[in-house]
């Protein structure tokens, strides 16, 4: 090529890019907001201000270019027919030198995240990692923990049902009775009765299994002080509804036995009677059964007004 026909090459393939800078301007901006139905650009009524150039530069008046070079008329028309004809052939021979596949245009996108697993779904997987898992046994389980810890809390003596409790929940509910037993107070907690209870998310990994349960529940909360004859100081003796997501975890390795029963009357790990200290350890195998190791603990309860879900 001579370099007459490149000076000329060079000087189309620049004012092409003058004439096509609004276009390509648009370009990057339309994946974004401007082909949106709405707040401006091409939602309804057209460009709205400042979408197709904004203040300075050239901006939407690029295509008057040669207009204004050559004074516009018949001459400017022809000019820009030639600088058309011009770009075409330029693409024409680049595209027929050097094609590009369509998949290399824009940015790659990766695929659609895949939609959240459902309730069922998790619960199979659980089921079949655990043949021996039942729900309605687990469920019985929920409940028997229910009552064996509310009955523990209204006697502040955590010891009776300290095999449900994980270590993070015992600790934060034997500070609280301690501080009840300081100020000479006590929680009652009376006609306690559960309306419902259900599975409401499964949770599963290597490390950890946890099933949340959705308990509601109903009874008349109150709180006496002992040094003034069991005064009421709060609460109400009317019987009241109230909801709670109670939240049992274990390691991902532990499996259910079978025959397992819904209370707990032996250590989970020797089969020994029941006899753990504070510390969640049994008396005989010296096996921490409070861990969640063995199988499911207690390890939250969220209020109604907190759950998330």
């Amino acid at each position: 090529m001579s370099w007459r026909r490149r000076l000329l090459l060079g000087v189309v393939m620049a004012l092409a890019l003058v004439l096509m800078s609004p276009l390509l301007a648009f370009a990057r901006a339309g994946g974004g907001s401007h082909f949106s139905g709405g707040g401006g650009s091409f939602g309804g009524g057209g460009y709205s201000g400042g979408s197709y150039g904004g203040g300075g530069g050239l901006g939407g008046a690029g295509f008057l270019l040669p207009f204004f070079l050559f004074g516009g008329g018949g001459g400017g028309f022809i000019f820009f027919l030639i600088i058309l004809y011009g770009i075409w052939q330029a693409y024409r021979r680049m595209s027929i030198s050097n094609p590009v596949q369509a998949s290399n245009w824009g940015p790659s996108y990766a695929p659609m995240a895949q939609m959240r697993s459902t309730l069922s779904d998790d619960m199979a997987a659980l089921q079949a990692k655990d043949p021996n898992f039942n729900q309605q046994m687990f469920l019985d389980r929920a409940q028997a923990a229910f009552f064996a810890l509310q009955k523990s809390w209204m006697d502040r003596n955590l010891e009776p049902a300290r095999v449900y409790m994980s270590d993070g929940i015992y600790h934060r509910w034997k500070n609280q009775i301690d501080a009840m037993i300081a100020a000479h107070k006590k929680n009652i907690l009376d006609n306690l009765v559960i309306g419902g209870c259900q599975i409401v998310k499964v949770q599963s990994d290597p490390s950890f299994d946890s099933i949340t349960v959705r308990i509601d529940a109903s009874a008349a909360d109150y709180e006496v002080n002992e040094a003034n004859t069991n005064k009421i100081i709060f609460g109400s003796q009317k019987d009241q509804p109230f909801t709670e997501y109670w939240t049992f975890i274990r390691s991902g390795a532990a499996r259910t036995k079978a025959g397992e029963g819904a209370e707990v009357t032996q250590c989970p790990n020797c089969g020994a009677p029941l006899s753990i200290n504070e510390s969640g350890v049994c008396s005989y195998c010296k096996a921490t059964v409070t861990s969640g190791q063995f199988g499911w603990v207690l390890d939250n309860i969220t209020q109604a007004s907190e759950w998330q879900g």
